[in-house]
């Protein structure tokens, strides 16, 4: 297909360069990371931000924040035209100095495009001012040339919030959650973060609506247990600087390999689960044997609605030789290296690429012909069986997830063209 020549195959990719946009549909609004980061500082409570670029920066970022909340300083600065060619560092300072006078008590300093394209010293102008004013600093750079979407305003963020942290003593019986808002009450609590509070665990989430503080005294806990792909530089920056261990339990879904990642857990805190997830692990396996009757040689994509990650979905799904034709990445993280090397060694070397316009990728997606699709095509034709709703996998992990997302695929293989897909491979149902 003519539309596929510009793209990768995975095994070409070896940065978020790589990844090409599927259709000639670049363009700035949500996709640039200055957005993500700034939502995500000002939805840390206690976290003030000031970001500094063009006006057209300071126009957008008024969008992102309408209504600053509690305290919160939520400051823009513009530079001017000498600033553009010699630096902001003094008025920079000066504005810093101001945030303290003023209130702050953290400041998340967000540089974008023109500040790092001059190569403005942001670290220098931190390691001076630091000691002279109250305020925790922090910054995060957020240059829109250097990448094609807003995951980096998420995982440099959070990372950035590293700096901040203090060395404290372990408490034995805390846990970080990391990737999980303390306020997330609609989205069902994983049995095993209930399992772990029955056992007298305290959970201390770190996610948005959390507070700064929480952040920076997180090197006081025992284990990180991480459940986004977002926290995870952070939980090495932790375990590097600070030596708290993490447990990163969202790629996973192989019930073998979820039983080593709890027995990990329980070494670490030093309990033993009494057969908490029997029940859970039994209709896991029941599922995964059911998946191994009826999914080979099933071919597939990815598309931008899922909420999972998609080189570690290709390769759990490998083990049932499925065949995917064509990936979305968001974007291709640091983690996702050893994804990649492994989904090769599988002999899989799917197509790579971006969605960001609906209206034009539905019909090369169909032209695919793939028989299943992880995540809906909006605007597409309904010529393609989608396993929706994934976004609800959200947030869950181990052994109910994995049962979650085969119940998923085997509801939508029992539709009409789901039949017909298991009769082509299988003959009969």
């Amino acid at each position: 297909m003519n539309e596929l020549k510009h793209l990768k195959r995975l095994s070409a990719v070896k940065t978020n360069a790589g990844v090409k946009f599927l259709t000639p549909a670049a363009f700035p609004g949500n996709h640039c990371p200055m957005h993500t980061a700034l939502a995500l500082s000002s939805n840390i409570r206690g976290m003030s931000t000031l970001v500094v670029g063009t006006s057209e920066c300071g126009n957008y970022s008024r969008n992102v924040i309408a209504k600053p909340k509690d305290k919160e300083l939520h400051w823009m600065y513009v530079l001017d035209a000498d600033e553009v060619v010699f630096g902001c560092r003094k008025g920079l300072i000066k504005a810093i100095r101001e945030m303290d006078v003023s209130g702050a008590k953290a400041i998340m300093l967000i540089l974008t495009c023109v500040p790092e394209v001059i190569g403005e010293d942001i670290e220098g102008i931190i390691h001076e001012i630091q000691p002279q004013i109250k305020a925790s600093l922090s910054f995060v750079q957020m240059g829109h040339f250097k990448c094609n979407s807003y995951p980096s305003g998420y995982w440099k963020t959070l990372s950035a919030f590293g700096g901040m942290m203090k060395q404290l003593k372990t408490k034995p019986d805390l846990v970080n959650i990391l990737g999980r808002s303390p306020e997330e009450e609609h989205i069902p609590m994983p049995k095993l973060l209930t399992v772990l509070e029955k056992k007298g665990f305290h959970l201390r989430c770190l996610a948005p609506k959390s507070y700064i503080g929480d952040f920076i005294e997180a090197p006081e806990a025992k284990l990180n247990i991480v459940l986004s792909p977002y926290m995870n530089p952070l939980a090495e920056l932790m375990l590097e600087r600070y030596q708290v261990p993490f447990i990163s339990m969202h790629e996973i879904y192989e019930v073998s390999q979820i039983d080593r990642l709890y027995e990990s857990v329980a070494k670490i805190l030093g309990i033993s689960w009494e057969g908490e997830f029997e029940e859970q692990r039994k209709k896991a396996v029941s599922m995964q044997e059911q998946a191994a009757d009826t999914l080979r040689g099933i071919s597939y994509i990815a598309t931008h609605r899922n909420a999972l990650m998609p080189l570690p979905l290709a390769l759990y799904l490998a083990k049932f030789e499925m065949e995917p034709l064509l990936l979305h990445i968001e974007e291709f993280y640091p983690d996702d290296r050893k994804w990649a090397k492994a989904l090769l060694e599988k002999g899989q070397n799917p197509l790579i690429c971006h969605m960001v316009n609906e209206k034009a990728d539905a019909p090369i997606l169909e032209q695919l012909k793939p028989d299943l699709s992880f995540g809906e095509i909006p605007l597409g034709t309904g010529q393609i069986s989608c396993v929706s709703y994934l976004y609800e996998l959200y947030g869950q992990i181990g052994y109910e997830r994995t049962s979650m997302l085969f119940e998923r695929i085997l509801h939508t293989l029992d539709n009409t063209q789901g039949l017909s897909i298991r009769r082509n491979f299988h003959g009969t149902v």
